[in-house]
């Protein structure tokens, strides 16, 4: 080969840096630090999700995934080196599949509960509030469940809301007044749907997600009030290893950042560093509340 020539290789090689994508040379020394076992494929991390609750997770026109769990998923997972597989759970079932080993993790916004973290492995990281939803014709003060002593009220199956709903209507009882006649649904897409038509007075709605049907010009319902009963949210695992790796990915996205770009951009509430597998009760998430 002439000077000529190797001289036009030399430039070649040294500008393909810049012709690549950043990143590329990263990508192509990334390992996943865990295979199969404990995954249940080798370089796929595969999260239960339920994508009703838009703008957290919900699929998009184009039938895409979308929201902040779905963001929040892929970058845990290529922090991992790994590929993220979503499967779309509904939320009453996600502990028992999870513990029968359908997927390696739930990403969705679980709340966390000791009565959970003694079921499967959990890392709080962030803080979800409720809002209470009723017709738009309905110009009623309320500030709490109580007012709906005596009317039908939605829930969704198998959510903290659903206890407290219960808590709430018991009390009630308690107190020699009517119950709470409450409802079930799969998700709280189902709930305003059903408000919709007329068949509940009210219902309890994730808070973003109410104020995203209301900026996408959803006029039959209104926000009574909102921010109430904040909790922790957490993912879960069944593998203590993964739910480890899990914890330093976190930790390491908080350290550069990216952790809050990515909550900030929804407004969502986080809880503070460091992120770690947690048992037993927590303090109380400290989250602004939305006003009316």
């Amino acid at each position: 080969m002439s000077w000529i020539a190797r001289l036009a290789v030399n430039l070649l090689i040294a500008a393909v840096p810049a012709l690549l994508p950043p990143g590329a040379f990263a990508r192509t020394t990334c390992h996943p630090p865990l295979g199969h076992p404990p995954l249940l494929r080798p370089g796929v991390l595969v999260a239960a999700i339920n994508p009703t609750v838009p703008p957290i997770q919900y699929t998009d026109d184009s039938g895409r995934l979308a929201g902040l769990d779905v963001e929040f998923g892929n970058m845990i997972a290529a922090r991992l080196c790994l590929k993220m597989d979503f499967v779309s759970t509904q939320f009453a079932t996600m502990i028992p599949g999870l513990k029968e080993g359908r997927f390696d993790m739930i990403d969705t916004f679980m709340y966390y509960t000791p009565d959970r973290a003694a079921q499967v492995i959990m890392i709080p990281y962030g803080a979800a509030t409720l809002a209470i939803v009723v017709p738009a014709a309905n110009h009623a003060q309320i500030g709490n469940i109580d007012y709906f002593s005596g009317k039908s009220f939605g829930v969704q199956l198998g959510s903290i809301d659903e206890r407290e709903a219960h808590a709430a209507s018991a009390a009630l009882v308690a107190a020699g007044k009517p119950p709470i006649d409450i409802h079930s649904f799969p998700n709280y897409s189902d709930i305003l749907q059903t408000l919709r038509a007329g068949q509940i007075a009210g219902g309890f709605v994730v808070t973003e997600q109410a104020y995203y049907y209301q900026q996408k010009g959803l006029n039959f319902f209104r926000i009574a009030t909102a921010g109430l009963y904040p909790h922790a949210e957490a993912l879960a695992f069944q593998d203590r290893d993964l739910a480890g790796r899990v914890a330093d990915a976190l930790n390491a996205m908080h350290a550069d950042g990216s952790f809050q770009k990515l909550f900030g951009g929804y407004h969502a509430c986080t809880l503070p560093p460091p992120y770690r597998i947690t048992t037993g009760p927590i303090a109380a998430p400290d989250c602004p509340a939305h006003p009316e």
